[in-house]
């Protein structure tokens, strides 16, 4: 009789790139959940979303692609250094939002021309807190031991160091408002996860390289 052929089963190349294809929606979705767990003390959100970065950072990096324990392993070593950072984003955000429905109720009335110059400042200042809050949470996937006023100061060096970057992740935080206006159910799986993922990819820390010759 013939013998089966023994050994493991060869995946195929479609197989193994449809997996992978699957592997960054599933790890930005399960760190949203994990973002979303941590930030139910309002004033960690912002140190969840540095433990995120530093989760996709061994992700894009490292290869280690368990980003949901990850998340909560960086911020179970950050947040003592963070929390600080998560109170001044807090009340920066409650004045964003304040300051938007605000205008938004002046623009509804009649004679709303001097709210619509004020949202002409608001709007970019908006966007340059969303952008620069971003670039912190990937300056701390680049110096892991330093404190967060390192972390404040690298963040703008990475901002205006590379001007097409920061473009890049500030139409990413547009594009990523917009659907999460048109589409709410988004927003928990969105709002955070994506922003902060092309942010490391943009500022982050990089794979190594091989150099070894075949």
């Amino acid at each position: 009789m013939r013998q089966p052929k023994s050994g493991t089963r060869r995946v195929p190349r479609w197989e193994r790139t449809l997996l992978g294809a699957l592997t960054y929606p599933g790890n930005i979705i399960l760190g949203s959940v994990a973002v979303l767990v941590l930030s139910l003390g309002v004033i960690t959100a912002l140190p969840a979303a540095i433990a995120l970065a530093r989760a996709f950072a061994s992700w894009t990096a490292q290869g280690d692609d368990k980003v949901f324990t990850n998340t909560f392993r960086e911020f179970a070593r950050t947040w003592r250094r963070t929390l600080g950072l998560g109170v001044v984003a807090v009340v920066v955000f409650g004045i964003m939002v304040a300051d938007g429905l605000f205008l938004s109720f002046q623009l509804s009335q009649p004679g709303g021309s001097l709210a619509l110059l004020f949202s002409a400042a608001v709007l970019p200042l908006s966007a340059l807190a969303c952008v620069y809050t971003v670039a912190i949470t990937a300056a701390a996937t680049l110096n892991t031991e330093a404190n967060a006023s390192t972390w404040i100061r690298e963040a703008i060096v990475l901002m205006l160091g590379s001007p097409r970057r920061s473009l890049l992740v500030l139409l990413t935080v547009v594009v990523v408002v917009v659907t999460c206006v048109l589409l709410p159910t988004l927003a928990p799986f969105a709002a955070v996860a994506v922003p902060v993922y092309v942010g490391v990819r943009c500022w982050g820390p990089r794979p190594p390289v091989n150099t070894e010759q075949d």
